[in-house]
């Protein structure tokens, strides 16, 4: 069967569609794509046959012709069944669809498809635009972002490290996932279609387009590429044939989607992107279709929100904000999920956690659903600093949010069922005496201490976040206890009158021991020499309950050993320090390596002055074929490679930071000059806005006296959006030079430029336009560098 690289238009490989979709019928249409390689003409047959998740089998189609030399053809197929098991997240049943090419009597190709037969739809059975439909019935989408990228290893993780994603993903109450920014590992995908996880495919690209031909036309075969890879897969069910958060002119985006309806010709392809960018004019579904006064700008424009729940300025040092990590306390943890339950319940304040075009979120009436900004903690190439936006770190540990969020789906369905979370450590006074419990019961109960201090219905606390409700989500539940006591907290999930689950919360005691986690997740580790498991080593106190923080970056030491059939990936990097580490806390994380033998692999961790802790992994054979390795050096070791190309310099490495005063500023714009002192009040937070209406726009700096200026920061307001500026300095406020010439940037785009300005002692910063075009001009803070 030819390669789905094929460069006709929607051929190669298999391309397998579902004409007919309904709860007594299906009917699958099936292109399979035959290249004779041989030197002479050869009768080929083509025999398909479709089989339950039993191998019984249920349908079958043959096709045979005679094939010239070198030459190919595509053979179309029908099957039809009767009464099909469809594919949804709640239930996402796979039928195996075996595909035989024979040459005479001889098999010369085999492939083996999972499919399962579903139909998509953005718009009710009336033509209104007010959800998402699966198999004809509204499904709200409950997603989150996920990078593909892990602590230690980047993004080259196992199969089973891809699989245990997505396990997590959905047992975190999601059930779809936005594959951001990029086509991601098949592993991954396979988890999806056989968890249940409905996915949104991203074409690769960030905040970049570039108008060379080679790039157009590189960026154009990727979306043909990553379309026939996944064309046949359930899960995916929206194609982002955008290049994210990046101005694109009106020719690219119109010929991208021209390419997408080719390749999946008929009613089953959606593509998107921003309402605001080429969204209403182009492609099939908008995110962000809202207006800043709440109004919605087309009602007939299928709407999604692909991220909400973050934004890049906030500090989780502060532990106030939408970016929370464990290394700190809980108080930012539970700052976190506050602030996402505001957006959630529709608040477009930037203060309360939301913002405008996140489109209100739940309360949204015919949104088709959201997506979590974001599942993990990651880290950008770009960026040394891990972004606190996830709802598990990057290790996957998981955090509040990730309870918060599983919440959301209905305790009676099987898929997630009931649950109860209490989102406390019971170990700081100043916070702990009002308590936060998630759950998706009828009602809960919370006990201190064995002592009963309040039982709230669910239909009592839907009023505390009325859209949230409405959606069939639940609001968190809060006890105002009033004080604070040490010891347990018990919360219990009550359904149809029943208790049915339970959380326990110890206040922790002193360290005495070390636990090992092993967080295989049920997946047995193959001695194939490259799969992976997570093991987390906790610091406890004498009942098992893990020493978390009281303080900020408090932690212990821990050393980590393992030998036997498998290693410690990094247990020899000085800079990723491993097999010596601080645990974040009062967790430690590795991921260990298998070899090709099966047999046991040993761990050991320590610390100083706790019990120590052993335990063994045992690996089981594999059984597959390896590739053949190519000719190359012999792999010995973990080194390190240093390299300062592109390195981001150090705070001590900037020149002097020059002292800004509300006196030295102005600005072509009257309205605003009171505004600039937003500027440099050292709270990027606090952000300048001036509408789109109102620019170009100049703001102006006297600095007094002459100053040899070496370079200036402009932290954005907007990360997704775009800035087109430049910055000319003077010395007699007559004769100007260009110190940064025009100059598009992204919102992130937040580094230090640097330069020579002598005897600079005025500056003019002209904005001459922000992107896309409902946006507003938008400064968190100005910062000068000299002498």
């Amino acid at each position: 069967m030819r390669s789905p690289g094929s460069t006709a238009n929607s051929r190669g490989g298999l391309f397998i569609t579902f004409p007919e979709v309904n709860k007594q019928k299906a009917t699958i249409s099936i292109k399979t794509h035959v290249l004779n390689q041989s030197k002479t003409a050869a009768k080929l047959a083509v025999v398909t046959t479709l089989e339950d998740k039993n191998g019984q089998k249920i349908a079958f189609a043959s096709s045979s012709t005679l094939l010239s030399a070198y030459t190919d053809q595509e053979y179309l197929q029908k099957m039809v069944v009767l009464k099909p098991k469809l594919w949804h997240p709640d239930h996402p049943y796979l039928y195996q669809l075996v595909s035989k090419v024979y040459c005479g009597k001889t098999l010369v190709d085999l492939l083996v498809s999972p499919i399962g037969i579903r139909t998509i739809s953005f718009s009710s059975p009336a033509g209104k635009a007010d959800g998402f439909y699966l198999n004809g019935e509204k499904l709200y989408l409950r997603g989150a972002n996920r990078h593909q990228s892990y602590q230690n290893i980047g993004d080259a993780a196992s199969a089973s490290m891809q699989w245990r994603d997505a396990l997590q993903i959905k047992k975190g109450g999601f059930n779809s996932v936005r594959a951001s920014h990029y086509p991601q590992s098949p592993r991954f995908l396979d988890a999806c279609d056989k968890l249940g996880l409905l996915v949104i495919e991203c074409e690769p690209g960030w905040q970049f387009f570039n108008k060379d031909t080679v790039f157009i036309q590189r960026s154009y075969q990727q979306v043909r590429e990553m379309i026939r890879r996944d064309r046949n897969r359930p899960s995916v069910f929206l194609w982002e044939t955008s290049l994210n958060e990046s101005p694109t002119p009106d020719f690219w985006a119109k010929e991208v989607v021209r390419i997408a309806h080719e390749e999946i010709p008929g009613k089953q392809m959606f593509t998107a992107d921003d309402f605001f960018a080429k969204g209403r004019k182009y492609y099939d579904v908008s995110y962000k279709v809202i207006n800043e006064d709440a109004t919605d700008p087309m009602p007939s424009m299928p709407s999604l929100t692909r991220e909400w729940g973050d934004t890049w300025i906030a500090d989780p040092k502060k532990e106030n904000g939408l970016r929370a990590s464990r290394i700190y306390t809980a108080k930012g943890l539970i700052a976190q999920c506050k602030l996402r339950q505001n957006a959630l319940n529709g608040t477009m304040l930037e203060e309360e956690g939301g913002y405008w075009d996140h489109a209100r979120l739940d309360a949204n009436a015919r949104i088709g659903g959201y997506f979590l900004w974001s599942f993990n903690d990651y880290t950008r190439g770009s960026d040394p600093v891990t972004a606190f936006s996830g709802v598990v770190d990057i290790d996957r540990y998981e955090k509040f949010g990730y309870y918060q969020l599983m919440a959301m789906q209905n305790a009676r369905n099987p898929a997630y069922g009931p649950m109860v979370f209490i989102a406390s450590y019971n170990n700081q006074p100043e916070i702990d005496s009002n308590l936060i419990v998630f759950s998706n019961c009828d009602k809960v109960r919370l006990l201190r201490n064995n002592v009963l201090l309040k039982e709230i219905s669910r239909e009592q606390n839907a009023k505390t976040a009325p859209f949230i409700s409405g959606k069939g989500g639940s609001p968190y539940f809060e006890f105002k206890t009033g004080s604070y006591q040490a010891g347990t907290l018990r919360a219990e999930g009550i359904l149809n009158g029943k208790v049915v689950c339970s959380h326990l919360v110890r206040t922790p005691e002193k360290p005495d021991h070390l636990e090992i986690e092993i967080a295989e997740s049920g997946i047995k580790p193959v001695a194939d020499g490259s799969d992976m498991v997570p093991v987390y080593i906790k610091i406890c106190d004498k009942n098992g309950t893990v020493i978390t923080n009281t303080s900020q970056l408090q932690s212990y030491q821990l050393n980590l050993k393992v030998s036997g059939k498998g290693t410690l990936i990094g247990a020899n990097s000085a800079r990723l320090n491993i097999s010596s580490q601080q645990s974040e806390g009062g967790i430690g994380y590795g991921i260990i390596r298998t070899l090709e033998t099966a047999g046991d692999i040993l761990i050991t961790a320590s610390s100083p002055g706790i019990k120590s802790a052993n335990t063994k992994i045992t690996t089981i054979p594999f059984k597959g074929i390896y590739a053949r390795d190519g000719e190359h050096p012999k792999w010995k070791n973990e080194a390190e490679i240093t390299d300062t190309i592109g390195r981001i310099a150090k705070p001590d490495e900037l020149p002097p930071m020059i002292k800004l005063t509300p006196d030295m500023l102005s600005s072509s714009e009257s309205t605003v000059t009171s505004r600039l002192e937003k500027l440099i009040d050292g709270d990027p937070r606090s952000i300048l806005t001036v509408s789109r209406e109102s620019l170009p726009i100049t703001l102006k700096i006297d600095l007094g006296k002459p100053v040899n200026l070496r370079g200036s920061r402009l932290i954005w307001g907007k990360d997704s959006d775009w800035y087109t500026y430049s910055l000319a300095g003077s010395a007699d406020g007559i004769h100007w030079i260009d110190l940064i010439k025009e100059r598009k940037v992204s919102g992130q785009d937040y580094k230090p430029v640097f330069y020579e300005g002598k005897d600079s002692r005025y500056l003019k910063i002209k904005v001459l336009d922000v992107q896309p075009e409902k946006s507003k001009l938008a400064i968190g803070e100005l910062e000068l560098y000299g002498f």
